[in-house]
């Protein structure tokens, strides 16, 4: 064995041993900010985590983790981002569709003691995204030290349904992280080692919620580790929404699996359940072989924690509040892919040398290099991606800027929890496969490129990531959007665009169209048009009902003059 293999069994060992016992605490829920200016101050603090001796950590406006920022779809924001670590580095907008310019990729660096305000038009679907630090070679170190936080965004399509969202009571926001911890309670970057679990930051967390339906939005924001959640008495919920929006209808399920970066928001029925205690599981011992977390491949490193169930934070349920929610939706929205018809195919092999290795990854038998832009596409093209791991351990794979939809797992239709927008899909192991399909519609950039990768944070930030730049359409034009025979475009109106156009193919004839802006109110309703001119839209978020001879379809478009 190599002194490094055996000097991580040392430490493993050492963890072991040192793993406390803690009473429980209180689950503290992030504050939260909005507005259209954000200020963001990155530092460096102290935390009491484990009794005993204060914790050196990392945080947004803060000692550990930021607050949570609450957005609606079509807002101008504008970010500034305070760098007071003494150290360079950046902030990224996990999930967030924005130009490479805007990302916080390390493309984006902020020196020691500057800000950063990047500034742009909310364009995403109401879902839970995240941000963290992105700096080639120390995302590992900042964000598991404790610099991420939550952004909520939401949209008139969401707040139109009966679901819970007040925010701190019914609605709450959970992330879920694995931390190596040394005997002198300090976290440490060996992420193999991991020892305990935090949520929000706390051990053996308590957390009081009404008996009626609540809504969890779970963030595993772990730099290695897996989770596969359920309750201690197999308790139903159902998943809603996965990581860029939600899903057709909410899904059934006992268990849940999500890698790191990925998000899932949850519906749990407390109803009848006052004065109970009920306790949220991690179920290692049913993680499917090699994914890290549960049992690994050929001998590979285990944590204490690998391969074991035990509970992750306890829910204390207390009265219902006034207007609670207490049934579930039947459907939420409709996730339609882009047409396969016309894309171009890639591929990208994740390997690792030697063979066994788990610790020394690539992608398309290549390191990431900050000098080197692995693919260049064009705005308006869509794209599909086979990517195929042959290596022993599981991967998250992670698309900045847009989103896509998860095609095929393993040559399979996928789960209908992961048919929705997703950023983050899990490669499995040992030749394992998934097939995404995405759309490059609203942003070129030729020198600023969106990145790639695995976001298990150490073997991103020992390479295996790569970049991409979207080019400006070689045509002169973007290709319009399909939806239900019917396409519109543009869906992004900048200055000095003056009308949108609607198409249709035979048989979908176009008899009407009613235009309204995010709150519902009608700005325009006309028989028999084709052609919509930007005067009769309101900046930010408008929607566009199309009547046709053979049924409806709704558009959303952004006017950002």
């Amino acid at each position: 064995m190599t002194n490094l293999y055996l000097h991580k069994i040392l430490i493993i060992i050492l963890m072991i041993t040192v793993t406390p016992t803690i009473g429980q605490t209180f689950i503290q829920i992030p504050v939260t900010l909005s507005g259209n200016t954000i200020e963001l101050t990155l530092q460096h603090g102290s935390k009491s985590i484990i009794p005993g001796i204060e914790t050196q950590t990392i945080g947004y406006n803060g000692a550990f983790l930021g607050p949570t920022i609450l957005l609606q779809q079509g807002q101008q924001v504008t970010f500034n981002v305070h760098n007071q670590l003494g150290d360079t580095t950046t902030t990224h907008w996990h999930g967030l569709h924005v130009a490479p310019t805007n990302d916080g990729s390390p493309h984006n660096p902020i020196l020691a003691g500057e800000t950063w305000s990047p500034s742009f038009t909310i364009m995403d679907k109401a879902a839970t995204y995240w941000y963290h630090p992105h700096l080639h070679g120390k995302t590992l170190d900042q964000v598991v030290k404790g610099a991420s936080g939550f952004i909520i965004v939401r949209d008139p399509e969401e707040a139109a349904l009966n679901l819970p969202r007040t925010y701190a009571v019914d609605d709450v926001p959970l992330v879920f992280q694995w931390k190596t911890f040394d005997a002198n309670n300090q976290i440490v970057e060996n992420d193999e080692a991991d020892n305990t679990v935090l949520v929000n930051g706390s051990l053996n967390g308590l957390l009081e919620l009404p008996a009626q339906i609540v809504r969890l939005r779970l963030l595993n924001g772990s730099s290695h580790r897996y989770f596969d959640f359920g309750f201690s008495d197999n308790h139903l919920f159902k998943q809603i929404a996965s990581d860029g929006g939600l899903l057709d209808a909410p899904v059934s399920m006992t268990r849940l699996i999500l890698g790191p970066g990925e998000r899932a928001e949850i519906l749990v029925d407390l109803s009848g359940l006052q004065g109970n205690m009920v306790k949220l599981r991690q179920f290692g011992t049913q993680l499917p072989s090699g994914y890290p977390g549960g049992s690994m491949m050929m001998g590979g490193m285990m944590g204490p924690k690998d391969n074991t169930d035990f509970d992750l934070m306890t829910i204390q349920v207390t009265a219902q509040t006034v207007n609670a929610v207490t049934t579930f939706p039947t459907t939420l929205t409709t996730n339609v892919a882009w047409p396969q018809t016309g894309a171009m195919t890639r591929n990208f092999g994740l390997s690792a040398q030697p063979m066994m290795s788990m610790t020394n990854f690539f992608i398309n038998g290549l390191k990431f290099d900050m000098e080197t832009v692995n693919f260049t596409t064009e705005q308006g093209k869509t794209e599909i991606w086979n990517i195929t791991n042959q290596t022993m351990m599981a991967h998250p794979f992670h698309v900045h800027g847009n989103s896509f939809y998860v095609l095929s797992v393993n040559g399979s239709t996928p789960p209908s929890n992961l048919r929705g927008r997703k950023d983050v899909v899990t490669i499995p192991p040992m030749n394992g496969s998934v097939k995404i399909i995405m759309r490059f519609e609203d942003f070129s950039d030729t020198e600023m490129p969106y990145m790639y990768h695995c976001h298990i944070l150490s073997h991103e930030d020992t390479g295996m990531m790569g970049q991409f730049v979207v080019g400006p359409s070689s045509t002169g034009t973007v290709a319009p959007i399909a939806q239900n025979h019917l396409s519109v475009f543009p869906t992004l109106l900048t200055t000095g665009m003056d009308n949108i156009r609607i198409t249709a193919e035979s048989g979908w004839e176009v008899q009407k169209i009613e235009v309204y802006d995010q709150v519902g109110r009608m700005l325009l309703s006309a028989l028999n048009i084709t052609e919509i001119g930007s005067d009769k839209l309101v900046s930010g978020v408008n929607f566009i009902k199309v009547f046709t001879t053979k049924g409806t379809a709704v558009f959303t478009v952004i006017k950002t003059n």
